[in-house]
């Protein structure tokens, strides 16, 4: 049973001695027992004490989903450090900005990064350098070094660098501290849109994990011969908690992927190697487009979840049409969350779900409906949603507040427009900052979003404004299907069906692809940029 009084580490210990010898990840055709994650884990924290670090020091990781960064993040806890994720494709500016800001005394990076970081090697700033090989074999390692002759220039410049195989011990003692002692960091856009740091606790974190077996639909006897991809980068909360740490504390296992490309998932599911999958809307539409993703292996999956972005209806219905097809009694099911609560904390389940909701809070969670006057609203009318719980984060590292007190209850105001119906299904209607004001009305782009990508031909869609002069000047950038006529008509008398004249787009573009942002979801910037 999980104690989420406890630490990330020690309850990790405890599936490990209950589950040595199980698979606790597959990485490139290899496999990592629990036993082995724990040895790697011991090697990093031995690294730690061999450097100085103590407890409450901060370390960077800037990495993508391998077994080294999994131990490392494991080890943090291990020694009570503050861990900091940042996202690897962050420049060199970002990350020493970010460094000096938390005080961190250890950069944990990739070998394939330090081309971009000279600056970062001018500081001589502690480094210890970890490679996507690091725990494969030789012929691995040889025809990745071939391939990437060019990006490893660097990093076999600067021999000096501490890596992998400089950690040479394993008896590291673990480090006793508060599991409500704020240590991890985590990057999001903030409630407000503004980026922010975010703090979190071990006790947020498995507060939300303990309720692993029932978003999943699954028994403890039942999860421990299960496996989850994860694809989602461990700089993203969503891909962090429910990606890579949920199965681990079940005696399941993670299928880590450094970067999601559809081949590897064919082939996990060929090798009877996957069952949970959970994602972006931008992974599931790929899976669709490649014609291997069909047969029979997609019997072995049980649930899949889809989050962190707009989700199209039409992506729901097609992907489910495929598992119905092949003979999966799979679903995949919508959700919703923020960072500020260690991600989900809405979703539908394969037994509770309910078309066009994002499910039902979770049992640790209390979801309320506000006005802009913080007075409670009944079921069916809209407003802010807001959220108390256990899995609340600390506060965000600048000190700014999103947090209001009602009943003597502390919640986090999201930002976000939903309702609550009378079973308590929540409905998320609209980010506050995409909400368009055009003549003095307000416009819900995602009910347009939702209504066009249900036409036939219609990949993706995004409906954005921007002031040109004293006038809101909205567009509707549409992706169709290849081959398929670029119709504004089609579009337009869609739109006329719900919807008032005002919230018709002023202008419709086309285009090819919609851009995509480092963990998959348009990217509403580049397209507005597009237009000068």
């Amino acid at each position: 049973m999980l104690n989420r009084h406890s630490t990330i580490y020690l309850e990790f210990l405890k599936v490990k001695n209950l589950y040595p010898k199980r698979t606790a990840l597959y990485y490139e055709g290899k496999v990592i027992s629990y036993q082995k994650l724990d040895a790697l884990i011991r090697r990093f924290a031995s690294y730690f004490d061999s450097i100085g670090l103590k407890k409450e020091d901060t370390i960077t990781l800037v990495a993508p989903n391998t077994p080294e960064s999994v131990a490392c993040f494991f080890a943090s806890s291990m020694k009570g450090l503050k861990i900091h994720l940042i996202l690897p494709l962050a420049t060199e500016e970002t990350i020493i900005k970010e460094m000096k800001e938390k005080n961190s005394k250890l950069l944990v990076t990739l070998s394939l990064f330090l081309n971009q970081y000279q600056n970062i090697l001018k500081l001589n700033f502690p480094i210890l350098i970890i490679s996507p090989t690091d725990s494969l074999n030789i012929i691995k390692k040889v025809g990745f070094a071939l391939l990437n002759k060019e990006e490893l220039k660097t990093f076999k410049e600067h021999k000096e660098l501490p890596r992998k195989k400089n950690m040479k011990g394993k008896d590291s003692k673990e480090v006793s501290y508060s599991p409500t002692f704020g240590r991890v960091f985590l990057s999001s856009g903030g409630t407000s849109g503004e980026p922010k740091t975010i703090i979190l606790s071990d006790e947020a974190i498995l507060s939300l994990i303990s309720q692993g077996l029932d978003i999943l639909s699954l028994t403890e006897e039942e999860a421990i011969h299960k496996s989850m991809l994860a694809a989602l980068p461990m700089f993203h909360g969503f891909g962090l908690v429910m990606g890579v740490l949920t199965v681990l504390y079940f005696g399941a296992s993670a299928a880590l992927l450094p970067k999601f490309h559809t081949k590897p998932v064919i082939d996990l599911l060929k090798k009877h190697r996957l069952n949970i999958v959970i994602g972006v809307p931008a992974m599931y539409e790929a899976l669709l487009k490649n014609p291997h993703f069909d047969g029979k292996m997609l019997q072995d999956l049980d649930v899949l979840f889809v989050g962190g972005d707009f989700i199209s209806p039409s992506l729901l219905e097609r992907f489910n049409t495929r598992l119905k097809k092949n003979g999966s009694k799979a679903l995949l099911l919508e959700g919703y969350g923020l960072t500020e609560t260690v991600t989900v904390l809405s979703v539908n389940t394969i037994k509770n779900h309910k078309e066009n909701s994002v499910g039902r809070p979770l049992k640790n969670v209390e979801v309320q409906i506000i006005n802009e006057e913080h007075h409670l609203l009944p079921p069916k009318e809209l407003g802010e949603i807001i959220v108390a719980g256990d899995t609340l984060m600390n506060g965000y590292y600048d000190g700014s507040d999103c947090f209001i007190t009602l009943n003597g209850k502390k919640y986090v105001l999201t930002g976000d427009l939903g309702y609550l119906d009378e079973d308590g299904y929540l409905y998320f209607v609209s980010r506050r900052k995409r909400i368009i004001k055009k003549k003095g009305m307000n416009i819900f782009p995602l009910a347009i979003e939702k209504k066009i990508s249900l036409l036939d031909g219609v990949i993706e869609c995004a409906y954005l404004s921007r002031n040109e002069g004293k006038n809101e000047v909205t567009y509707l950038f549409v992706a169709m299907k290849e081959g398929l006529q670029e119709d504004e008509n089609y579009i337009k008398e869609a739109l006329k069906e719900g919807f008032y004249e005002y919230e018709m787009p002023d202008h419709i573009i086309f285009k090819k692809h919609l851009p995509k942002t480092n963990v998959s979801k348009i990217d509403y910037q580049a397209l507005l940029e597009s237009l000068n």
